[in-house]
């Protein structure tokens, strides 16, 4: 997936299909990792960012045609997703949550991590 580095920020049709059915899906490009790629959907009627994230041997095709870049998803794969609303930007995510609680700030990645994330001396 070294090739979609380079495609952070941009928009990209993404297909997915199951049972015999096609969508496709115009997202933007947020995040490119060895395993996964990350897609963002901003739904301004809701207030909310839809995030996707499909795993890079999921990933079948993709092809530049006339109206961008296509990348399609095996046959009955749906990307994961979640949404997250504007108004709890800045609050814990239910996705980041630890099974304790309690949460600490990480000095390693700059951010708020769940309890179990380190060990303690």
């Amino acid at each position: 997936m070294r090739y979609m580095e380079n495609l952070i920020g941009k928009m990209i049709h993404v297909v997915v299909s199951k049972n015999g059915k096609t969508a496709t899906k115009l997202l933007k490009l947020c995040k490119v990792k060895a395993r996964s790629v990350l897609f963002i959907e901003i739904d301004k009627e809701n207030r909310k960012n839809i995030f996707r994230k499909i795993n890079n041997k999921d990933i079948t095709n993709y092809e530049n045609v006339y109206e961008g870049l296509y990348l399609y998803v095996k046959n009955g794969v749906l990307p994961d997703k979640w949404e997250s609303e504007w108004d709890n930007i800045g609050s814990y995510s239910p996705m980041t949550q630890s099974k304790f609680g309690t949460r600490y700030f990480s000095n390693h990645s700059k951010g708020w991590a769940s309890n179990g994330a380190h060990f303690r001396t």
